[in-house]
């Protein structure tokens, strides 16, 4: 009924205790078809640990990812392209689940098939923050960052900052059929999928932490809060990375934008905003912060949203 998709790059250190606690989950057995490891040429031990696995349990099985497509979001698109089951999960390789995390996940997106049909679902949770020994540094992803838990309820929010982490998702195969394949423009894969959901059919959050989100050294993303001094230190490095960020944002919208009319759907006002950002005068786009149109979760994103959006040249259409 569930394909899991784990994808790795040289995870030995976290990756055995991640594949115990999803074999220890509530409803692992009666469940969960694959767990589909998905490698991205891991150099490490990360092989040897997941054939060990295998030889135990026949549900898992490693694939080389040799679509000549690599990093994490391409990772993740080519195993989504290797699932058959009804329901699809994707897992990292250095958290840990909590025991009903399939289970509460599936009984939701169940619910949602109920009230909805066939339609494109996603669900997704909260998750607990933790260090490289699982000791908690916040116990929710949405108070560290401040944002809002109905954020993603607006499409024009979840547009601009995507807070549905694949890691905590589980969803079904119409959205899978409707997203795929995932564009190279999007940011991620996880933030296209969602976005799809939202559009196409139903996202919704469970408010309950049912991951142990793992910080350490080598996460690709990561969750780290950052204080008010950090911010003010290291103003410009922070400023590069949010304009760098806000720009891959742009162009998911232009590939969004081709999503819509090759779906036949009406244009979102949101993504053309994104798309036209940039043919924008200083005033109209000052307008476009001031009536929250183009914006962020919190005050300090906002901030930098201006700074970015006034330095940015006009490029006439």
């Amino acid at each position: 009924m569930i394909d899991i998709v784990l994808a790795t790059y040289n995870g030995e250190a976290f990756l055995a205790e991640q594949i115990e606690s999803l074999q220890h989950s509530n409803g692992y057995d009666e469940w969960v078809n694959r767990i589909i490891v998905v490698d991205d040429g891991s150099t490490d031990a990360t092989e040897s640990i997941v054939k060990r696995f295998s030889l135990a349990d026949k549900k898992i099985s490693w694939v080389i990812n040799d679509s000549g497509l690599h990093g994490a979001s391409n990772n993740f698109t080519f195993g989504l392209s290797l699932t058959t089951a009804p329901y699809i999960m994707l897992c990292d390789q250095d958290d840990l689940w909590l025991p009903e995390k399939i289970q509460q996940s599936l009984d939701k997106i169940q619910t949602l098939e109920k009230q909805n049909g066939s339609m494109p679902l996603l669900v997704f949770t909260d998750k607990q923050i933790v260090d490289e020994k699982l000791q908690t540094i916040c116990p929710s992803y949405f108070k560290l960052k401040n944002i809002p838990k109905n954020w993603h309820v607006k499409f024009a929010n979840l547009c601009q900052q995507n807070v549905a982490s694949g890691c905590t998702m589980l969803c079904n195969r119409a959205l899978v059929d409707k997203a795929m394949p995932i564009p190279q423009q999007a940011y991620m894969h996880d933030w296209w999928l969602a976005l799809v959901a939202h559009r196409c059919g139903k996202l919704e959050l469970i408010d309950k932490p049912l991951i142990k989100y793992r910080q350490h050294n080598n996460n690709s993303i990561g969750a780290n809060y950052r204080s008010k001094l950090n911010l003010f230190t290291q103003f410009n490095k922070h400023l590069n990375q949010f304009e760098n960020s806000f720009l891959q944002t742009v162009e998911q919208a232009k590939a969004f934008a081709q999503f819509e009319k090759n779906n036949k759907l009406p244009s979102s006002k949101i993504v053309t905003t994104l798309v036209n950002i940039q043919s924008l005068t200083k005033s109209q786009k000052i307008k476009e912060i001031i009536n929250k149109r183009v914006q962020r979760s919190h005050f300090i994103g906002r901030i930098a949203l201006l700074i970015v959006l006034l330095k940015m040249k006009q490029k006439k259409n």
